[in-house]
């Protein structure tokens, strides 16, 4: 029982000490998902805008806006 927690609480510290990764990690599988549904769009142009609307915002940008966006609601 006792070695079962010690594997969890191990685990969750791992977890912590790459959450920054994770993030960005989510972010761009986030993106490749958009990416993937653009692929889907029959019209060639519709499809090509969508590529890139999904493209054009990196996860620096992302997270500047979101923690603006944060900001603002405090």
């Amino acid at each position: 029982m006792i070695s079962k927690l010690l594997i969890l609480l191990g685990a969750g510290c791992i977890c912590v000490l790459f959450q920054g990764c994770t993030y960005k990690a989510w972010y761009e599988g986030f993106q490749e998902g958009q990416r993937n549904d653009c692929y889907t769009i029959e019209s060639s142009t519709e499809r090509q805008g969508c590529i890139e609307r999904v493209d054009n915002l990196t996860y620096e940008e992302y997270k500047k806006s979101r923690n603006d966006l944060i900001r603002e609601l405090e």
